[in-house]
């Protein structure tokens, strides 16, 4: 790994010096989104360097033997878990407005390269499309489709290289029917395909093929707007899961099995300003996952998220987020999981153009009702700890021109068989978009 970091150090000194010596802020997770700019068409182009001490994220007692690909499991044989990855971005952004309504896309290619674990290669399309609608002065939402491809994660699935192909489309609105009162629907439908050539790739494979679905979510809610612009509201909500797709066999018996499922939510929100530099979001309320052939995997609880901003002066902000929530693990025979965890987005505008970033998070992921479980890899455990950090230096020289770099950490503490894991790493990247303003 010393060998790779080292290989970083000049690019990476390089750009701090840039960013030390510069004297419009742009926040960088918008940087790549059509800006309000009179081209219809905007080319984009994003490279991103990683140097990674255990890139795959191979567990402390894992067998790479398991594995299927002879290249991956020979490497990891001989004691390297270390490797950089070059992720290549091009893409256009698309920009129309006519009258009131406006049109937005973005379709990209992605090419990433490892030079150490070359089998794992690969290049992937996304798009994405939005009509933002206007009719009269009351009513107004959006319309869109999302297509995007993906490796799988290698959180449950390390040293796996499988693919996966997520499709959503979905229409909203809000109505304001008084100046005080407005309610607001959506309907979403999310198709998620493992696809054949992951299912030929093993038992890793196999381990994630139940994950396949499809998900129909209906809401509905209405907010109450104060005086002083901070509202208060409900939201219900219904989910239809369809797992036709998916493999569909219990792992223990190997009789058909049914992961389809419904779920029901009843969340109150509150949107509102503490100061006027402060301001506090918190969303919560009852779930409850009604499962149609295994009961062991129905729930109910109790669940929230809340975020709290604050900026403490024109140039230093402050995000906290928690949450408690109920989450399903579909490869799993059993329900669910609890997911408790606290995270911290400090960051520094230190001049227009220079800002720094951290990312601090700390979550525990519980699943107490695990029975009936198939890990032949004995990567799930049942008390699990995720912590991550991330500090981030921002360079935007030109409206058009982004320059950043970061180091992260990340571990897993767990029960598991296969133990936990622990990451280092560095990252350098680079992103234009012609004509942005």
């Amino acid at each position: 790994m010393v060998s790779y970091l080292l290989r970083l150090c000049i690019p990476i000194v390089l750009l701090s010096i840039l960013v030390i010596s510069s004297a419009a802020a742009v926040d960088p997770n918008k940087f790549l989104q059509p800006s309000a700019s009179s081209k219809l068409i905007q080319p984009y182009f994003s490279y991103t360097l990683v140097a990674d001490d255990n890139i795959m994220r191979i567990r402390d007692r894992f067998n790479p033997s398991t594995l299927e690909d002879s290249q991956v499991k020979d490497e990891l044989l001989r004691g390297h878990r270390s490797d950089i990855s070059n992720r290549f971005v091009g893409g256009v952004l698309l920009n129309k407005e006519i009258s009131r309504q406006r049109f937005t896309g973005d379709l990209n290619w992605a090419y990433n390269k490892f030079e150490r674990f070359s089998d794992m290669n690969n290049d992937f399309k996304n798009a994405a499309g939005n009509w933002n609608w206007v009719v009269g002065k009351r009513l107004e939402g959006n319309v869109g489709v999302t297509y995007n491809e993906s490796l799988m994660p290698f959180l449950f699935q390390p040293g796996a290289k499988i693919f996966r192909t997520e499709q959503t489309q979905f229409v909203n609105g809000v109505w304001t029917i008084h100046p005080r009162w407005r309610l607001n629907s959506e309907y979403l439908h999310y198709d998620l395909d493992i696809g054949k050539n992951a299912l030929a790739t093993g038992i890793a494979a196999q381990r994630v093929a139940n994950l396949a679905r499809v998900e129909d979510r209906f809401e509905g809610g209405i907010d109450y707007v104060t005086p002083g612009k901070n509202t208060i509201g409900i939201l219900f909500r219904y989910i239809i899961g369809d797992f036709s797709k998916a493999a569909g066999v219990d792992p223990i018996t190997g009789l058909p099995l049914s992961s389809d499922f419904d779920q029901k939510e009843v969340m109150g929100k509150v949107n509102w300003a503490v100061t006027e530099k402060s301001r506090f979001l918190v969303t919560g309320g009852w779930v409850e996952r009604l499962n149609s052939s295994v009961k062991e995997r129905n729930f109910s609880g109790f669940n929230a998220r809340g975020t709290y901003t604050w900026q403490m002066t024109e140039k230093l902000g402050l995000s906290i987020n928690g949450w408690r929530v109920t989450a399903s693990m579909n490869n799993l025979t059993t329900n669910f999981s609890l997911n408790t965890g606290v995270s911290v987005q400090p960051y520094w505008q230190i001049t227009e153009r220079i800002r720094f970033e951290g990312d601090f998070s700390y979550e525990k992921r519980n699943f107490d009702r695990l029975t009936g479980f198939f890990d032949d890899a004995g990567i799930v455990g049942r008390k699990n700890t995720f912590r991550n950090a991330t500090l981030r230096a921002i360079y935007v020289p030109h409206p058009s021109l982004l320059l950043s770099t970061s180091i992260f950490h990340s571990d897993l503490s767990t029960d598991a068989t296969a133990g936990g894991f622990n990451a280092n790493g560095v990252t350098a990247n680079l992103q234009y978009v012609y004509g942005k303003r």
